[in-house]
């Protein structure tokens, strides 16, 4: 039957006016406001009813449409399709995406929308994750990478071999025995193209459809997406202030036995600096942790993201170093200490676990740059790696001084910070009525770049706006003056919603 569809748009959101739409039509699907057979206006009368263009109206209905809510009938126009969507059968649909069958979220994930494009009107910009460029040693990495073209054979010009070059997992290892406290060796070691990689190979070794992995909540959307798009059930676990609640987990896990589903087989962890909320796992919940894996048979996979930079208290030993059952897979990366664009990361795998990875990434990637290998090795060898690293954490704690000093001048008691003891950014909290996005978009307008991050929460979200402030790749005076252009934001937010 015909439904009269009712839309608001808001063309001072930042949110593409195509998704605006998407997002209420699939909400009155949820709702119950539209159901299974309503039709919706064609494409060209939405168009004109919203004042946009048609090719806004045919984006929306495409993402509607490869999600399984819209079906569109030859000469009949466009229905909402029958719910529950899994149920249909792909070959009485002509819906021309039905060969996409995994992955809803993915499939609406804009690559293009994280690209910032307006750079040169930014002056400060409060990203995280990006290390300072101003102070990497480009002279010693300009010679190292020198000495790899001069010492290049036919061999490190070809295909190398898919784990990587020898000389760079030998250095990883030493590496890793004297600052994580972990008793590996070369051949547990796979050179992969960033964090990420290692992430999406490990999802395809261990995930079949419906099987359930633990991530934590907060955690990272793009790392829900990986496990989510293999097929995956991402089952949230609850962080407070000394890392994910181990008590939770098991619980989750009990309740998951009891019904139709196998018991998680991954548990993704970032135990040293917990994305984004910042915490360090305490010593009590590793050890716990590792004994849930132990009794589960499962495997936990620690991304030891930010452990390089510790301000405060103790740097406590990685999980792959308390792990004497096999049961931890280590997975690090250089991207944040020198540049992402070198994409050079690696993973530390149990022994039975090694042919199972090298198959996958041999299928996948083959290889990392093996020029980029022989560098780093060098790199780390004459320790240079080292010298940076020191370095670096002298600067990073000053800039995250005056970052948590600015904010405590600009916003009083109306902030809390989560963080502040370890890696390259802070999560905050303020106390606001305001929306986060607005006073995003208000910072945007005073030159000051700022990162909403109540999106990272799957469970419980904050009652007050949230935000991701990055400090590492900004000056102390940029700092101050971005705080205080995000004060200002939030003040004209604030009181923009009040009237």
């Amino acid at each position: 039957m015909k439904h009269e569809l009712l839309i608001t748009l808001d063309k001072q959101r930042p949110i593409p006016l195509s998704r605006q739409i998407y997002e209420q039509v699939r909400n009155a699907i949820h709702s119950g406001a539209l159901s299974g057979g309503d039709s919706l206006p064609p494409s060209r009368t939405l168009a004109n009813q919203l004042e946009v263009s048609r090719s806004v109206i045919l984006q929306s209905y495409e993402l509607l449409q490869a999600e399984g809510y819209l079906e569109m009938r030859k000469g009949a126009g466009t229905y909402i399709a029958g719910l529950p969507v899994e149920e249909k059968d792909p070959q009485d649909s002509e819906n021309p995406y039905n060969f996409i069958t995994k992955g809803p979220d993915f499939l609406t994930l804009n690559p293009s929308s994280i690209i910032e494009n307006d750079l040169n009107t930014v002056l400060c910009n409060f990203r995280h994750g990006v290390p300072a460029w101003d102070a990497f040693p480009m002279d010693q990495w300009q010679k190292a990478l020198m000495n790899a073209c001069r010492r290049a054979s036919p061999d490190t010009l070809g295909y190398g071999p898919v784990e990587g070059s020898l000389g760079l997992r030998q250095e990883i290892a030493r590496l890793l025995r004297s600052t994580r406290s972990m008793p590996v060796v070369p051949e547990q070691i796979v050179i992969t193209s960033g964090a990420t990689q290692a992430l999406d190979i490990l999802s395809r070794i261990f995930v079949s459809k419906g099987d359930h992995v633990v991530v934590e909540d907060p955690s990272h959307n793009v790392v829900r997406e990986i496990f989510s798009f293999a097929g995956a059930v991402v089952t949230p676990i609850r962080v407070d202030l000394e890392g994910i609640s181990v008590d939770e987990l098991q619980a989750s896990c009990d309740h998951i036995k009891e019904g139709p589903h196998k018991k998680p087989k991954l548990a993704y962890v970032t135990p040293s600096h917990q994305f984004p909320f910042g915490v360090t796992l305490s010593m009590k919940r590793r050890v716990q942790l590792l004994e849930w894996a132990k009794a589960n048979q499962a495997f936990i996979i620690e991304d030891d993201y930010d452990s390089e930079y510790r301000y405060e208290g103790p740097k406590l030993s990685s999980l792959a170093g308390l792990d004497v059952d096999g049961r931890v897979i280590y997975v690090g990366s250089f991207s944040k200490v020198l540049f992402p664009s070198l994409r050079i990361g690696y993973v530390v795998l149990p022994p039975t676990l090694i042919q199972p990875f090298l198959a996958v990434k041999w299928i996948t990637d083959r290889m990392s740059s093996a020029l980029d290998q022989e560098a780093l090795a060098e790199f780390i060898q004459n320790g240079h790696y080292a010298r940076h690293v020191t370095q670096m954490g002298k600067l990073y704690a000053a800039r995250r001084a005056c970052l948590v000093k600015s904010l405590d001048a600009e916003f009083g008691s109306r902030v809390r910070y989560y963080g502040e003891e370890a890696g390259l950014h802070l999560l905050i909290e303020l106390e606001s009525g305001a929306d986060e996005h607005r006073i995003a978009e208000l910072a945007l307008r005073y030159g000051v770049r700022v990162y909403p991050a109540s999106s990272y929460f799957v469970g419980s979200k904050p009652q007050g706006p949230v935000f991701l402030l990055g400090y590492s790749n900004l000056t102390e005076n940029q700092i101050k003056m971005g705080v205080n252009r995000l004060m200002l934001a939030e003040t004209e937010a604030a009181v923009s919603t009040r009237t």
